[in-house]
């Protein structure tokens, strides 16, 4: 039994010293909270990555319809939100810049987000987001990502805000990036507990059926 759990701690270290050298070193990451049943804060974030994101960045899985059907909006107010009415509702959410500009300004083409909080996870996001420093030099990096082209979007809004606002802003943006990589995410958490009560159901009927089977059945 020794010989065994030393081999099994073995096999754990080996594979945890793999996954470092792969990934190098691990980065803290702070507790985004998100909670996707609050709409409000679903809200305050589309609105917010509108202002602050969509001049470089695009969701392009996503359509303003969907958005306004999903937080509690209708076409026209998601239009007036997040577009001022420069948009179709049937649109997909598209950044603002001009191609080429941003390789122009930036030196790289910003990514399409619809998918980066199931890729990287919101805790990731929300850290990076409020992981902003200055420099030696009086620049803006971030210790999630060195070197980032991404400027600080937010450091006009983290000037003007206390620190609880600020961290809600980041947090609203999050939890609104969470719901765009999966918005169906609720339903299935939803569906998920009838199915397995359903299953729970089925599996008492196929047990009585079994004992009435093997009633008279000598064995």
């Amino acid at each position: 039994m020794k010989s065994w759990m030393l081999l099994i701690g073995l096999l754990t270290l080996t594979v945890s010293g793999m996954t470092q050298a792969a990934g190098g070193p691990a980065i803290e990451l702070e507790d985004a909270q998100n909670n996707l049943r609050d709409q409000d804060s679903l809200q305050r974030g589309a609105v917010l990555f509108s202002n602050y994101c969509m001049a470089c960045h695009s969701v392009k899985y996503m359509r303003y319809n969907r958005i306004a059907r999903d937080l509690g909006w209708s076409d026209e107010q998601v239009l007036q939100n997040m577009t001022f009415n420069q948009a179709r509702a049937v649109d997909h959410v598209m950044t603002r810049m001009q191609a080429g500009v941003s390789t122009e300004i930036l030196g790289t083409e910003p990514p399409d987000l619809s998918l980066m909080a199931r890729l990287k996870g919101p805790d990731y996001i929300y850290t990076f987001l409020r992981a902003y420093q200055l420099d030696e030099n009086g620049n803006w990096d971030n210790s999630v990502l060195k070197g980032t082209s991404m400027p600080n979007v937010l450091e006009s809004f983290q000037r003007h805000s206390t620190p609880e606002d600020y961290a809600q802003a980041a947090r609203d943006i999050t939890n609104f990036l969470e719901y765009v990589g999966e918005p169906a995410k609720l339903e299935r958490y939803d569906l998920g507990w009838k199915v397995i009560l359903f299953l729970l159901v089925l599996l008492l009927l196929t047990y009585l059926l079994k004992r009435e089977y093997w009633r008279d059945i000598k064995h």
